[in-house]
C-alpha cells in the first residue's frame, strides 16, 4: 500500500506550528517539522528521493509535512503524489505582519530584502530553490521578488513593509497552484483555528481521512493581535488585505 504525503502551504506566521503540533498528538499520522533533516535543508523540502525515504520509513502511517516554505511549487508535489491532500493557511495581515515584526525583527527584514533582491536581480537564491522544478512558478517568484523591491523602495523599508511584501510574495502563488479550484486543498484561517481550534482540526482530519482527534487547547496559539500596534504602509495593507480576502472568502 502506496503512503500518501499531506502537505501545509500558505505562510510564515499564520499557525503554521499550531496545526503541526496538534497532528503530533495523533498516532496515526507521521509528522515533519520544518527543521527535520531527513527530508528539509534549510527549511525547504529536499527532493523527491528525500520524501520518498521518509514515506517509505513511516509506512503505513500518512506523513503530514510542514512545507509551507513549498508554497511555489505545491502544484506539482500535490501532482507527484496522487491521493495526497495539503492544508493552505493564512491569518489577516496585520496581525501575520505584526508577528512578522515581533517574531523576526530588523534581522528578518534583512534577510528577505535580501531574498527579493537575490531572486530579482541574480535570478538566483532560496526564493528559487522553493520553485524547483515549476519554470512557471520560478517566474513566478522573480518577478513578484522585483515588485517587491518596488514596493519597498516606494513605501519604505520599515520593518513592518518588509514583512508586507513577505506576505505578498507568499500569497501570490494561489492562483498558480490552483487553490480556488483544487479540493485537494483545504483552507484554514488562523482567526478562524483560534476562535475554535476543535472544529479546525475537525476539519483537517475529515480532509486527510484520519480518525477524529481532540486536541488539547494549549497547543493553539492565543491569537495575540497586533494590527493596530504596527505601522504598515496603507498602499501595502490594502494589498495584502486584498489577496486575504480572496483566499479566505473563496471557500
Amino acid at each position: 500500500m502506496r503512503v500518501v504525503p499531506f502537505f501545509l502551504f500558505g505562510a510564515a506566521r499564520s499557525g503554521t506550528n499550531a496545526l503541526t503540533w496538534a497532528l503530533e498528538t495523533s498516532d496515526q499520522i507521521s509528522v515533519r517539522n520544518e527543521d527535520s533533516p531527513d527530508c528539509f535543508d534549510q527549511f525547504v523540502l529536499r527532493d523527491k528521493i528525500d520524501i520518498d525515504a521518509v514515506l517509505a520509513k513511516s509506512a503505513p502511517k500518512p506523513v503530514f509535512f510542514k512545507s509551507f516554505h513549498d508554497t511555489p511549487r505545491a502544484r506539482c508535489l500535490l501532482e507527484s503524489y496522487p491521493g495526497s491532500r495539503a492544508v493552505y493557511l493564512i491569518r489577516q495581515p496585520g496581525d501575520c505582519i505584526g508577528s512578522f515584526v515581533n517574531e523576526f525583527g530588523e534581522a528578518g527584514a534583512r534577510v528577505w530584502l535580501q531574498r527579493f533582491s537575490s531572486a530579482a536581480k541574480e535570478r538566483g537564491g532560496i526564493l528559487l530553490r522553493m520553485c524547483r522544478g515549476d519554470t512557471i512558478a520560478t517566474e513566478i517568484a522573480i518577478n513578484k521578488a522585483q515588485l517587491m523591491l518596488e514596493e519597498i523602495a516606494i513605501s519604505g523599508a520599515s520593518v513592518a513593509n518588509i514583512g508586507a511584501c513577505y506576505y505578498l510574495w507568499a500569497h501570490s502563488f494561489a492562483h498558480h497552484i490552483g487553490l480556488f479550484q483544487d479540493p485537494r486543498f483545504l483552507v484554514l484561517d488562523y482567526d478562524a483555528m483560534v476562535a475554535d481550534p476543535q472544529v479546525a482540526i475537525d476539519r483537517t482530519c475529515h480532509h486527510f481521512s484520519i480518525e477524529r482527534l481532540n486536541i488539547d487547547p494549549d497547543y493553539w496559539f492565543a491569537g495575540r493581535c497586533f494590527g493596530k500596534s504596527v505601522e504598515i504602509s496603507t498602499r501595502l495593507l490594502a494589498k495584502c488585505e486584498a489577496i486575504y480576502d480572496e483566499v479566505s472568502h473563496a471557500f
